[in-house]
């Protein structure tokens, strides 16, 4: 082959790369991946394998001042940037969901909750202009809620270098 994409996790992709560079025959094979391996830990794992390749990914590239809040609020706490690609999006998920949850719960005179999973499901559908990290959000019929812009990046001195768009 010309070209190997894998859109797997961090383990596989790392045995993977390393495999495809011992591999006679594989040596020049454009290798490409997805955000499951846009990670350090991924170019810890597979080491100068992973020089050249590619990789899919959400563009983080907002320009959006909550999520600048948002990236100084995790350096602070944690001390690093986050590791994972896809943070944002999970961010904005997890809001989303607790939003919904806010207007469907029910709390009895017990104090237990309860939250109706059509209801949930209802609400979380009906998001509409929610003021995300990663933007304006509105949900579709379909429970599709992201407007997912993606970049490429290409491992460079062994490190994720954005390279389009």
């Amino acid at each position: 082959p010309e070209f190997l994409y894998y859109p797997i996790f961090i383990a596989e992709g790392a045995a993977i790369t390393t495999q495809a560079k011992e591999v006679a025959g594989l040596e020049d094979v454009v290798l490409a991946g997805a955000d499951g391996i846009l990670s350090p830990a991924f170019l810890e794992a597979s080491g100068e394998s992973a020089e050249g390749m590619y990789l899919s990914g959400p563009d983080l590239s907002f320009g959006n001042p909550l999520y600048d809040e948002f990236l100084a609020k995790y350096q602070e706490t944690y001390g690093m940037e986050p590791t994972a690609a896809f943070h944002a999006h999970s961010f904005d998920a997890v809001y989303m969901i607790f939003k919904a949850i806010e207007t469907v719960a029910v709390q009895d005179e017990d104090g237990s909750i309860h939250i109706g999973r059509q209801a949930l499901r209802d609400a979380l559908y009906a998001t509409a202009g929610f003021d995300g990290i990663t933007g304006s959000l509105t949900c579709n019929e379909y429970g599709d809620c992201a407007n997912p812009k993606i970049s490429v990046s290409q491992v460079q001195g062994g490190a994720f270098e954005r390279i389009w768009p």
